[in-house]
């Protein structure tokens, strides 16, 4: 199995080189969602790699409307192509340019988000570019079986993260310098400079998302970045080609070597020794078990999941001081007057109410109702819609 990383200094290569790594990364930030590379840098450190015997790879994984792919062409022939031997790409239309206008240039598809969950989604992608596509870069939502299906199937070169920040949110849209006051604001967005901030929820206590704003857009990260470096053996067993290792992100540098180590000879002493000592949290995903299904119950309010022991039904509608109206889903529930309720708000809320008012959506008095029904019991306050609504047992 290989290594590849990214590439942003003369620095960088002699830990590459030292480490023995023969492929990096070079992202531009003409061309890369996070890149920062400017093209006279670009080119300099693509023939630096090049003289060094370490293969230098293009990066333009960047989503373009047809305004943003002509700003691109006007500027893309300021890059040395005859330093690249391969291409990352992302975008539809990037492909059939690349096609079009370089056709020496090897293609590595980035496979890593949208539909390419699924063998036949990719499959498309090699019959259309056939002996153009030498590599695919697969998402981090497949685990080790589905890895090892597409690599014994697709017949091309494998790749996956081993160290990296998750990518959770994308959006071209500007969302952190608005906050800015103006002065701060124009500084960034005139000079292109981008900008790095610790975002939180508002709907959950997670907070510390890693969130970058340059000229593409905005990205947010997930809290804890994907870590498989334990399962390198196993990587290696199901024949991946190449693991990646995207630490950008981090000043020190040392785990590329690190890295590189547990490839030559694999040691679970150190691998743990290297994992206690990276600077931040770490999750390994979905590789080991996909368990993707085990989230949805963490991702609901489980005030609002419904418990069937005693359950009439859910609020549907409050009208303050007037009334509460709910729709009855209980099986064989009959709702009579004088019944007493108990109202489980989404917020955890408790509230009791004895029926002693009960009418239909006309508004006409009725003495009882069944499952099915839409009904008007009296107003308690503090009851919103999704409320819960269970009998008492007298």
């Amino acid at each position: 199995m290989k290594l590849v990383s990214y590439v942003n200094s003369f620095e960088d290569i002699k830990i590459l080189k030292d480490a023995g790594y023969n492929e990096a990364i070079l992202a531009p930030s003409l061309l890369s969602k996070i890149g920062t590379l400017k093209i006279d840098e670009l080119n300099s450190l693509a023939t630096k790699l090049n003289e060094e015997g370490i293969r230098p790879i293009l990066e333009w994984d960047i989503l373009m409307t047809e305004t943003d792919f002509n700003m691109v062409k006007s500027h893309i022939g300021r890059i040395d192509f005859k330093n690249f031997t391969a291409i990352r790409i992302q975008d539809p239309g990037a492909v059939s340019y690349v096609q079009d206008n370089f056709p020496t240039i090897d293609i590595q598809l980035i496979l890593e988000s949208g539909a390419y969950h699924n063998y036949r989604s990719i499959e498309v992608w090699k019959k259309l570019l056939g002996e153009r596509l030498k590599r695919v870069i697969l998402s981090l939502e497949l685990n080790k079986e589905t890895i090892k299906e597409y690599i014994e199937k697709l017949g091309l070169e494998i790749e996956f993260l081993g160290v990296g920040r998750i990518l959770l949110f994308y959006t071209p849209r500007k969302l952190v310098t608005p906050l800015f006051e103006e002065e701060k604001r124009e500084y960034y967005q005139v000079n292109e400079i981008p900008v790095e901030v610790s975002a939180s929820s508002e709907e959950s206590a997670h907070k510390g998302f890693p969130v970058i704003e340059n000229v593409h857009g905005t990205f947010m990260f997930n809290t804890k970045d994907h870590f498989i470096l334990e399962y390198i053996d196993e990587l290696k067993d199901i024949g991946l080609d190449f693991l990646r290792i995207d630490i950008r992100h981090i000043e020190d540098k040392s785990i590329l070597k690190d890295v590189a180590s547990l490839n030559d000879k694999f040691d679970s002493d150190f691998v743990q020794k290297v994992k206690d000592s990276y600077p931040g949290t770490v999750i390994r995903g979905f590789f080991h078990v996909n368990k993707s299904d085990v989230l949805f119950k963490k991702l609901k309010n489980q005030r609002i999941v419904r418990q069937d022991d005693n359950f009439v039904g859910e609020v549907i509608d409050v009208n303050k001081k007037n009334y509460i109206a709910l729709i009855i889903k209980g099986r064989d529930v009959t709702l009579k007057l004088g019944d007493e309720l108990s109202l489980l708000t989404p917020d955890g809320r408790e509230k009791k109410v004895k029926i002693n008012f009960l009418r239909n959506s006309q508004l006409l008095d009725i003495e009882s109702a069944k499952s099915g029904d839409i009904v008007l019991i009296p107003h308690v306050s503090a009851i919103s819609v999704k409320t819960m609504v269970y009998k008492l047992l007298t």
